[in-house]
């Protein structure tokens, strides 16, 4: 019983972890875009991306 929920506790600290380290990729890659990209094209982008995101099924 206590190995099962040490493996709970290790899955759900690796859920969180990738989900903490996707959002700071996703952080980046748009710090990055910044540098070179301005605002307004950015968003475009952006926009792009979540209108695709919306329509996976």
């Amino acid at each position: 019983m206590a190995d099962k929920r040490l493996d709970e506790m290790a899955e759900d600290a690796t859920a969180e972890w990738l989900c903490r380290s996707s959002i700071t990729y996703l952080e980046c890659a748009i710090s990055l875009m910044l540098t070179h990209m301005t605002k307004e094209a950015v968003l475009e982008v952006m926009r792009a991306e979540t209108k695709m995101l919306e329509e996976l099924d």
